[in-house]
């Protein structure tokens, strides 16, 4: 029996991991250009979702780029440089991508939505750095917009 308790949490905990955030960064440094770039891959269930790119020379930041993936196909990809960004959306997909930006009109969140307006991943934006959200927080707007709407989202 011990053996197998044992083998239940072993489980349980990789089932935990599905909802979990996981992120590898590599570095690269181009001796030529005097420049680092940094490339952050993050994980949601074992699938990308978000792959952010940093190339700085001298310490400064000189472009940012964010990758948005849903099953394995990138959605979208917001681009920014000290002096402007931009956001290009991927063509023939069943999502969209959607950026909602706060009083001083800087990007505050973008969301993976179905066509409904369900959202299946959501990202943090702070001081133009997304970051994957919690799926407690996606799972609360999706409550929310339910309410809303006055209806539960058909599956």
């Amino acid at each position: 029996m011990r053996t197998f308790a044992i083998l239940i949490l072993s489980c349980a905990s990789i089932f935990a991991a599905d909802t979990e955030v996981r992120v590898v960064t590599s570095i690269t440094t181009n001796v030529d250009s005097k420049s680092v770039t940094t490339t952050d891959v993050f994980t949601r269930a074992g699938k990308t979702n978000l792959v952010r790119q940093t190339s700085t020379k001298a310490g400064e930041v000189r472009v940012r780029v964010h990758w948005f993936y849903r099953d394995g196909a990138r959605l979208a990809t917001f681009v920014a440089t000290p002096d402007h960004s931009a956001f290009v959306p991927g063509t023939n997909s069943h999502y969209s991508v959607s950026l909602e930006f706060g009083p001083s009109k800087d990007v505050r969140y973008a969301s993976i939505v179905e066509k409904d307006g369900y959202i299946l991943d959501a990202f943090t934006c702070t001081n133009g750095i997304f970051y994957p959200d919690e799926i407690s927080h996606i799972t609360e707007l999706n409550a929310k917009f339910e309410k809303a709407i006055g209806e539960p989202r058909e599956k």
